[in-house]
């Protein structure tokens, strides 16, 4: 298998032909009688599953289909490797967004495990894709309950910590900007905002970078002019 090629056509995975490539090369390798054993693929397939799952948009059921398909591949990729970052990073965000088409009861159940998960992310490599386990870590933390150890300060903290390792990831700073606001920091949620919206294009990110900006236009048009 020819992981390098593979991670070519990730990186173009905004391009149609290039990503239909990728999805039935892994599609291919899934299913072979060894399958099971190959760590770089079932990572690799958990990754897509969750790229499928963020282009189902609306479609709910499409979504959590493909999260589910991913979260359990990448448990399998946690067994096989529990001290490599990819396993932990996609089985957390995963499983807890398949979570979340089922409910908060679910989600309530989800996130100790989820948190787990990408804390232990954190722990081997909090730089992965683009700072993908802070980012996460950080929304969690943002989402969760006060009873159960949410906080806007640190979830802000992480944010920030994110932001020096990787400081224009448009996902990152969306993010980050949504904490702003509900901490009633509006000035600088519009010059993080502002900062998506100009920004150049980063080849490795177009098809999140193009969302991003689309909701980074809706979350200025929310914000009061002078607030």
């Amino acid at each position: 298998m020819n992981w390098n090629l593979l991670d070519e056509q990730w990186k173009n995975r905004h391009d149609k032909t290039q990503l239909a490539a990728l999805e039935q090369e892994l599609d291919r390798e899934l299913f072979r009688s060894d399958a099971e054993r190959e760590y770089p693929l079932l990572w690799r397939w958990a990754r897509l599953s969750h790229f499928r799952a963020m282009q189902a948009g609306d479609n709910e059921a499409e979504a959590r289909r493909h999260y589910e398909a991913g979260a359990e591949e990448a448990k399998k990729a946690v067994a096989l490797q529990p001290n490599r970052v990819e396993g932990h990073f996609w089985y957390g965000v995963n499983f807890i967004e398949a979570a979340r088409r089922r409910g908060w009861v679910t989600v309530a159940r989800a996130m100790p495990i989820a948190m787990r998960h990408i804390e232990r992310a954190v722990a081997i490599d909090e730089a992965y894709h683009f700072t993908g386990p802070l980012r996460v870590w950080g929304k969690l933390t943002h989402q969760k309950p006060l009873l159960m150890g949410g906080s806007i300060d640190r979830a802000l903290d992480i944010y920030v910590r994110a932001l020096q390792i990787c400081p224009d990831n448009s996902t990152t700073l969306l993010y980050y900007a949504e904490t702003l606001i509900a901490d009633q920091k509006r000035p600088k949620a519009r010059e993080v905002l502002n900062k998506i919206l100009n920004d150049p294009d980063d080849p490795e990110w177009r098809w999140e970078q193009e969302r991003d900006r689309g909701l980074a236009r809706q979350m200025m048009d929310s914000i009061k002019v002078g607030s």
